[in-house]
């Protein structure tokens, strides 16, 4: 019986019934001619395709050749052949991929619905993934992918194809002649990021940057490093209650100027956050930062500041007032966005603003503590880009010169701590003046923060430092004020030099 059934498949895989029935139509219309049957005909050319389709063999759709039956064993041992290829030359990656706010969807289209959008997104994940890939339906709304065979380096190739696969996901999916749109979370983590070269050390790392990645806006990337946290805490009250305000835009961005110590002209303005709270007045950044960093938002604070640092840039050329660039800072959870960059050109593109106007201000810390390759990345492409980027905090974080001349940073910013008392200190003025010295000699910039007397601003202009802010020079402001402050400046600047030039 084995053998017949095996016999009868081959015929059916071969070709032979189809070639055979498609052949005998002649035959049946010599005979139908002979005796006059037309019938048998008419019957015959219907019948045989019909027959000849319906016992065909079902085959799997070619676009899901990539598709397993799902659940853990089956990425794992995916993952555990992709280590197994892995080579000299080529890595591999585990990928977690799930649909957004699910219970929307669920709640709009029920389970049926939710079956109906997966089936749909299966279908465009695989015809963008190669066909060695591995896919795996491993919850409702959520897959796995080992991705083997990547040729070194990974990582650009990686976010490339997870932003293909996420492309893909956006399109529109048709459920009763309705358009339904929806996005996916994706994290991944590469082979030599893994705690453990082990199948289920990629799949639980892949998990916790797509966690990572959740807990940010939706159709967000992350990718595993040391950095990544072990779970996602719910944030606490305090924490939604900054959230809300950071959405509801009570958290704004005041501008604090820069000024040339040589000139005294103003050469930028920093966005600084503050919160305008309708009970409790205007709160500084230590009474919320830490709230929105427990929640996850940091990423959404930036680009509030983002996009009110550039209008404010727009503003200033329309009142006449020339203004260089404004300075934003950008946290780590900012920086290990693989689609950081894009984001930025955007809202950049969208202001026809050059970007050689936007600074960018990293903390010295993120420099030297971590190695997180998508961070370098990220660093590196803003400067490629033409952003300008200071080192915030320089002196606190002990970033080594090679990493100031790796990421082509324009400018540090001296902290507050070297700055302090700096005219009555001659200790504080030999490290002032070696950082300065430093600086000089590798073609970068310096910017004093935190000056706040007459004494301090002196010392820092004798000592050739060439930027400087801080209380002295004038205090955060909200954006109406600054047009004020920078009349009045200006009216001040005709009138005498505002700092002594070095004294050589």
């Amino acid at each position: 019986m084995n053998r017949l059934k095996t016999w009868a498949s081959g015929l059916l895989q071969s070709g032979f019934l189809t070639r055979l029935g498609l052949a005998s139509l002649p035959v049946v219309a010599g005979v139908s001619y002979a005796t006059g049957q037309w019938q048998i005909l008419v019957l015959s050319c219907f019948a045989i395709p019909v027959l000849l389709l319906g016992i065909r063999p079902a085959q799997a759709r070619p676009y899901r050749i990539q598709l397993r039956k799902g659940g853990t064993p089956d990425i794992d041992a995916a993952l555990a052949d992709a280590l197994a290829q892995s080579s000299t030359t080529h890595r591999c990656a585990a990928l977690m991929l799930e649909l957004d706010e699910i219970d929307k969807l669920r709640d709009a289209w029920g389970p049926e619905g939710i079956d109906a959008i997966m089936s749909a997104v299966t279908d465009r994940l695989c015809s963008v993934l190669r066909k060695d890939d591995v896919v795996v339906q491993i919850d409702t709304a959520r897959f796995a992918i080992s991705l083997p065979n990547i040729r070194i380096p990974e990582l650009g190739g990686v976010i490339s194809l997870i932003e293909r696969l996420q492309k893909a996901a956006r399109e529109t999916i048709t459920l009763d002649g309705v358009g339904v749109y929806v996005t996916l979370s994706a994290g991944f983590c590469l082979e030599f990021r893994a705690p453990a070269r082990t199948p289920q050390s990629l799949r639980d790392a892949a998990e916790l940057a797509l966690l990572d990645a959740k807990s940010q806006q939706v159709e967000s990337l992350r990718g595993y490093s040391s950095n990544t946290p072990a779970r996602v805490a719910t944030p606490d009250q305090h924490a939604q209650d900054a959230l809300a305000a950071l959405k509801d835009g009570q958290i704004v961005a005041w501008f604090q100027p820069q000024l040339s110590t040589d000139t005294g002209i103003v050469t930028g303005f920093e966005a600084l956050a503050r919160w305008e709270h309708p009970d409790r007045g205007t709160l500084a950044p230590a009474d919320f930062l830490p709230a929105l960093e427990a929640a996850h938002a940091m990423e959404l604070l930036s680009e509030t500041m983002l996009q009110h640092a550039l209008r404010a840039l727009r503003a200033w050329d329309v009142a006449g007032h020339k203004v260089p660039g404004v300075a934003v800072n950008f946290a780590t959870q900012d920086l290990r966005n693989p689609s950081l960059i894009e984001r930025i050109k955007w809202d950049v593109d969208r202001f026809e603003m050059d970007p050689k106007r936007l600074t960018v201000e990293i903390l010295e810390t993120v420099v030297s503590e971590h190695d997180d390759d998508i961070i370098t990345r990220n660093i590196r492409a803003l400067g490629d880009q033409g952003y300008r980027i200071d080192l915030d905090d320089f002196g606190t974080g002990h970033a080594s010169l090679a990493n100031i001349r790796r990421f082509a940073v324009d400018r540090i910013k001296i902290d507050r701590s070297f700055i302090t008392r700096a005219d009555d200190d001659p200790e504080q003025q030999r490290m002032i003046n070696a950082i300065i010295s430093m600086a000089e000699q590798m073609g970068v910039e310096t910017l004093a923060e935190g000056v706040e007397t007459i004494g301090e601003k002196s010392i820092l202009s004798q000592l050739g430092c060439t930027h400087m802010q801080g209380y002295a020079i004038a205090r955060p402001m909200p954006f109406d004020k600054t047009l004020a402050w920078l009349e009045e400046h200006r009216s001040q600047m005709a009138q005498a030099p505002y700092f002594p030039r070095r004294a050589v």
